[in-house]
Formats: structure tokens, C-alpha cells, sequence
């Protein structure tokens, strides 16, 4: 059974392997995979293309910047106004993401701060911007499962 539309099983495990090490370099990711480095390449190459690996930036703990409280906004939203609030949302440097929702709410935000004061302003700046009617937060204490996807290489 393919799990991955367009993908073998020597995509998924080079996906494996550059999820558990992205800086080793191609030499490396072409010598456990056991295929020549020319191969490995091209498979990387048809990845990106496709969209599967999605960036190669490195992964940064908003904590160790200096932003050890997150939490996760949930904003109802004016009728016809969803694109301009989400543009007015990515102008507040500490909202990470906006996704838009289906039920209650239009959108969930993840947002950081310094510490309980500025997450009062970082509230602020959501409240204040254009399209927003109501919001309800969580505050997140700890994380306890990370983003992950290699489990869905997994057959």
C-alpha cells in the first residue's frame, strides 16, 4: 500500500534520513542510503520541487530567544474580513502563525512573549486588529508532543 502519493520507498527513507540529520550534506545522505551521490541529488532536487521538503531553514526555540511563554489565540473574525485581519495578525512580530479554523472560532494563533506583561500587549495588538470581534487564549504550559511528520513515512 502506497502511503505517499508519488513516493517509493527510497524517497521515504532519504526523508527518514534527512529528517534525523539535515546538516550531514548529500555524501552522507547518498552513503546510508546506499545510492550514488548523483541520485541522492536528484531525488532531493524532485523533492523540493515538489514541495515535500518544505525548507531547509534550521528550527528555532522562540524560549532560548527570549520568548518562553506561548499561547494559543482563538479569534472570531467580522464577516468578509478574514484576508485583512490575517494581514493586519502577520504585522504582530509575535504571532509565529495564523491558521484559519472551521467551527467556533475563524482563527487560531500561536503567539509568544517575554513574560505575563508583554503577553498582555501581544493580547492588545490582537484585539486592536481590524477585523477582530472576540477572542478566547490558552495559555500552553508545556509542549508534550513536538511538530513531527516522520511518522507518516511509516507504512
Amino acid at each position: 500500500m502506497e502511503i505517499s502519493p508519488g513516493l517509493d520507498a527510497t524517497d521515504r527513507r532519504l526523508l527518514k534520513i534527512v529528517l534525523a540529520g539535515p546538516r550531514v550534506g548529500v555524501r552522507e545522505f547518498s552513503r546510508r542510503l546506499g545510492v550514488a551521490r548523483g541520485t541522492a541529488q536528484a531525488r532531493l532536487d524532485k523533492l523540493e520541487a515538489r514541495g515535500v521538503i518544505a525548507s531547509w531553514a534550521p528550527a528555532l526555540d522562540p524560549a532560548a530567544l527570549g520568548y518562553p511563554l506561548s499561547a494559543l489565540v482563538h479569534i472570531q473574525v467580522a464577516q468578509a474580513k478574514l484576508e485583512a485581519t490575517c494581514t493586519g495578525l502577520a504585522d504582530v512580530r509575535e504571532v509565529l502563525e495564523v491558521m484559519s479554523v472551521a467551527g467556533e472560532f475563524d482563527i487560531v494563533c500561536r503567539v509568544v512573549a517575554r513574560d505575563h506583561s508583554h503577553l498582555e500587549e501581544v493580547f492588545s495588538s490582537i484585539i486592536a486588529t481590524p477585523g477582530v470581534l472576540r477572542t478566547r487564549t490558552e495559555v500552553v504550559l508545556r509542549r508534550r508532543v513536538g511538530p513531527r511528520v516522520a511518522q507518516l513515512l511509516d507504512e
